[in-house]
């Protein structure tokens, strides 16, 4: 429960320490005086959004904190076990509010995020704001009252999971479903690039050997021209090299048969003459075979004008066309893997689907097994506040086949229908119901659905609006009931609801130094007498009123 609040520099506050007792605590004071301020303070305390307009004029920054006493089983322990924050008895939150924008937060006397702050608020306070009510005519507000009533929170969190597994397998399906498509739109152009390089039988070196041969072919008579005059140097009758080299090679062995020092000279001469010789062979081969080919030559073109042509049209060489042909088989290959990969999607978005739809009709059942006796509380509660001919229903509408209508909390929608008069058929609440029947259903449904152990401490700021007379003193009793069970905070400007108070705390302005602060104390039993006679009588205080504070104050003691 909240033990503690300190407020400085916030709003109209200056420095202020207040603390909160058990049971029902209620907050009263003229209009404008900063009755809802202490709950936006509270609010920031737990994870709301902080501004600079919030900072007293003045002051640099503002800064709240609180202690917060938590049982040993409270579920917040558990959260910062898990955030490895320190767990103890008190809990120590605090909040600075900073003039340029900045805010820092802290838990136990560790920096956390507001993400962080907000979540564990959400295990210690639950905040009811002046318009809190009008949630109810919420569809999904609507739903979760009744999750909350259900205790389906288990089946919830599936249905979640599950839903999540859809989608996503759902979402990889469409991918690969549009990466498909636009894979066969081009499949068509792959497959004729591939034909027609495949048809094109290409060769690493090819280009460079046709233009080799196209070069040769191209210069045969200069080929023969060059050729017969060399072998008419090395063979011819006039200028016989080779017989030249031979009579050379052998004076020069006679020569050596008394000089052995001529061995080496010997030696070459005989290695230049077979060479020689091995070269007119050659060349007189080469002589022979070398002959223009028209043709073969007309062929060579071609190819190469082919060759040239597929480099053009791919931006690439040889290489890059063999490059480009690999890729393109690949490409086709990842076609038909893509026809797997999508199978088996299709196959997981089948199996989560069906998963996402047996545990909706689990979290189904057990809303139309507890929707009758929701609303049956309901009435019961609100029968006592004023409402005595009142009927309510929950109708709860399934759309088991329309994925469209599917989300994280199931397929159902729920609308509660009411009249409150006999004879008027049933309408939906957001039809009919006015602020004062909403007030007095949103509390019916908080003290049906209050957890104590889930959440011990409850804010309502003027949710009682729209209500007075006999039906203010039924909610103020419902209340103190309610703060028998957790400890509750109200801003209230009723004095039927004030006088039910365990706790009463006065907010009032003072003007200090030519500022106008707000300021907060607890009343005493005469004090307290003195503000509900305040708020039934106005300015002006008579006997009456006075004594009709003390009968309402009398009537919480019986």
């Amino acid at each position: 429960m909240l033990l503690n609040l300190q407020v400085r520099d916030f709003a109209l506050i200056d420095a202020i320490s207040v603390d909160f007792a058990v049971g029902l605590t209620v907050l009263t004071g003229e209009t404008g005086a900063g009755k809802s301020i202490l709950v936006d303070a509270i609010a920031l305390l737990l994870g709301d959004k902080g501004h600079a307009e919030d900072i007293r004029h003045g002051a640099e920054q503002a800064e709240i904190s609180a202690e917060y006493g938590l049982s040993p089983e409270h579920p917040a322990r558990q959260w910062l076990r898990e955030q490895e924050i320190a767990d103890e008895d008190i809990c120590l939150l605090r909040r600075i509010i900073q003039r340029n924008g900045r805010s820092r937060a802290f838990i136990n006397g560790r920096s956390v995020t507001n993400g962080q702050l907000k979540e564990f608020g959400e295990t210690l306070v639950e905040l009811l704001g002046q318009h809190a009510h009008q949630s109810l005519l919420q569809p999904e507000r609507q739903l979760f009252l009744l999750d909350r009533f259900a205790g389906v929170e288990t089946a919830l969190s599936a249905v979640a999971d599950r839903y999540r597994q859809w989608r996503q397998a759902a979402q990889r399906c469409a991918a690969l479903q549009e990466q498909q498509g636009k894979q066969h739109e081009q499949e068509d152009w792959q497959r004729f690039l591939l034909t027609e390089l495949e048809a094109a039988d290409l060769q690493a070196d090819e280009w460079e050997n046709l233009r080799g041969e196209e070069q040769r072919l191209g210069a045969v008579e200069k080929l023969r021209e060059n050729i017969l005059a060399a072998l008419a140097r090395l063979d011819g009758e006039d200028t016989a090299a080779g017989r030249a080299l031979a009579e050379a090679q052998r004076h020069v062995s006679a020569a050596r048969a008394h000089d052995p020092r001529l061995a080496d000279c010997d030696e070459l001469l005989n290695s230049a003459l077979i060479q020689t010789e091995e070269a007119i062979t050659s060349l007189r081969a080469y002589a022979t075979n070398l002959e223009a080919d028209p043709e073969r030559l007309e062929s060579i073109a071609q190819r190469l004008q082919l060759l040239q042509d597929l480099q053009r049209k791919h931006h690439c060489d040889i290489a890059g066309l063999l490059t480009k042909l690999v890729t393109l088989r690949q490409e086709l290959l990842a076609s038909e893997d893509l026809d797997a990969m999508r199978s088996a999607a299709e196959h997981e978005l089948a199996q989560a689907r069906a998963a996402y739809v047996g545990d909706c009709a689990i979290l189904s059942n057990a809303r139309q097994q507890q929707q009758d006796a929701l609303a049956q509380a309901v009435v019961a509660q609100i029968q006592q506040l004023g409402m005595p001919h009142a009927a309510i229903e929950l109708r709860l509408d399934s759309h088991p086949e329309a994925e469209k209508q599917w989300h994280d909390t199931g397929w159902d929608q729920v609308e509660i229908w009411i009249t409150a008069n006999p004879g008027h058929p049933a309408q939906p609440l957001a039809k009919v119901a006015s602020g004062g029947e909403l007030s007095r259903i949103g509390l019916a449904l908080q003290v049906i659905l209050a957890a104590p152990e889930r959440i011990d401490t409850l804010i309502f700021d003027e949710v009682d609006v729209g209500i007075g007379g006999a039906v203010a003193e039924r909610v103020g009793r419902l209340l103190r009931r309610l703060g028998a069970r957790q400890q509750v905070l109200c801003v209230t400007h009723l004095a039927q609801v004030a006088a039910q108070g365990h706790q009463h705390l006065r907010v009032e302005k003072q003007v200090m130094n030519g500022q106008t602060l707000s300021a907060v104390r607890t009343l005493n039993r005469t004090e307290r007498q003195q503000e509900i006679a305040r708020m039934l009588g106005g300015i002006e205080i008579s006997d009456a009123v006075t004594q009709a504070a003390a009968a309402l104050l009398a009537s919480t003691e019986l």
